[in-house]
């Protein structure tokens, strides 16, 4: 369920429902969508939604909160009507009058995530995404109850008219009265809420450049939910808010895209050019050769593709200087000249060498005077 729903729509039941009501609408509801009972692509999803409309009506302050911004809405709703009735009065007509009684009501809008990778989000991409629209129960016409010819026991007391108490004890049974028998049940086809919930795909095309929390608009695509009321009314808007999935190689900071690249301590010490990866696949980037590299690089605009008036981002590489674990003879042969070659060259070369080497030969001087 998102903030935009009513809890009382999605579980079908009415404003003024006793609490023992929407219990029974929600365990009837929750038995239905519950994924190990239903395998439909959209029940792992519906069931969400039913038990997150459910923990509204548990807590009280949240319910009480819904409750204010919903009467808020509807108020400034109806100042907004008030305006525009005022504005267009005097033009309005017979035939004006009778076609504003003959529109349709709009339906409430909707919110759902949409989760992409990094590159999907920067480039763009389609998606399908699963729906679940709510349709009028044909079998019992959107009451939730049926009519029997001849009394049936009830389910909750199996027809002996009387419930066990957890105290110990027995008590009238609240389904029958304690009659046992019932005419009228729940409609086995919708579970007693009045609709069915059938599952949809719509496919999506995202535009590039949307970042995380930013909001696509789909018209007129919120079909109505079980219980919304309003059959053959026009539907609301349905938003889809992004969110990104982790990415193993990047991290997004505003519209920079953050790698860290492992480099050999010798190609950072010679330089060159070497591959690193981008939004679109790989790129390369041109080591200095410097004895003391940078550890950051950045690649101007291949970060996250320009939107608008915000410009596009930086690549920035992070250099991760990797050592080798091991090394063979012939690397300590190649390794053991280069040392040779640079001590040779101590004060030009790596100065606080030098500066230690003097150390060293003082001591040796005092500790033989």
């Amino acid at each position: 369920m998102t903030i935009c729903e009513d809890p009382f729509a999605v579980l079908g039941v009415s404003s003024e429902a006793s609490p023992a009501d929407i219990k029974r609408a929600y365990r009837r509801l929750a038995m239905h969508w519950h994924p190990d009972r239903n395998h439909s692509a959209a029940a792992e999803a519906e069931f969400k939604r039913v038990h997150a409309a459910y923990e509204l009506f548990l807590d009280p302050q949240r319910l009480a909160e819904w409750r204010q911004a919903q009467a808020a809405s509807k108020a400034a709703a109806s100042g907004r009507r008030d305006s525009k009735g005022s504005a267009s009065a005097p033009r309005e007509s017979s035939y004006g009058a009778s076609k504003a009684a003959g529109q349709r009501s709009t339906g409430e809008d909707l919110t759902q995530d949409l989760t992409l990778t990094l590159e999907e989000a920067a480039l763009g991409c389609r998606k399908t995404i699963a729906l679940v629209q709510g349709v009028r129960c044909v079998s019992c016409r959107s009451s939730g109850r049926v009519q029997h010819r001849t009394s049936v026991p009830c389910k909750r007391c199996s027809g002996c008219g009387r419930t066990s108490r957890r105290g110990g004890g027995t008590s009238v049974c609240e389904g029958c009265a304690g009659r046992g028998f019932l005419r009228e049940t729940d409609c086995p086809d919708c579970c007693g809420s009045g609709w069915l919930h059938q599952p949809r795909t719509l496919a999506v095309t995202v535009p590039p450049g949307l970042l995380a929390g930013e909001r696509l608009r789909l018209v007129g695509q919120a079909t109505p939910r079980a219980g919304s009321g309003g059959e053959g009314g026009k539907a609301g808007d349905l938003y889809l808010e992004i969110r990104l999935a982790e990415h193993p190689l990047f991290v997004l900071h505003g519209r920079d895209i953050h790698c860290r690249v492992p480099v050999s301590v010798y190609r950072l010490l010679c330089g060159g050019r070497i591959e690193v990866p981008s939004l679109t696949g790989t790129t390369t980037l041109d080591l200095s050769a410097d004895p003391q590299p940078p550890e950051e690089y950045r690649l101007p605009g291949l970060g996250f593709p320009a939107k608008g008036r915000r410009a596009a981002g930086d690549l920035v590489l992070q250099v991760q200087r990797i050592h080798p674990q091991s090394l063979a003879a012939e690397d300590l042969d190649l390794l053991e000249r280069l040392e040779v070659r640079l001590a040779g060259d101590l004060e030009r070369r790596a100065p606080p060498l030098a500066a230690w080497e003097q150390q060293l030969q003082a001591r040796r001087k005092s500790a033989g005077s």
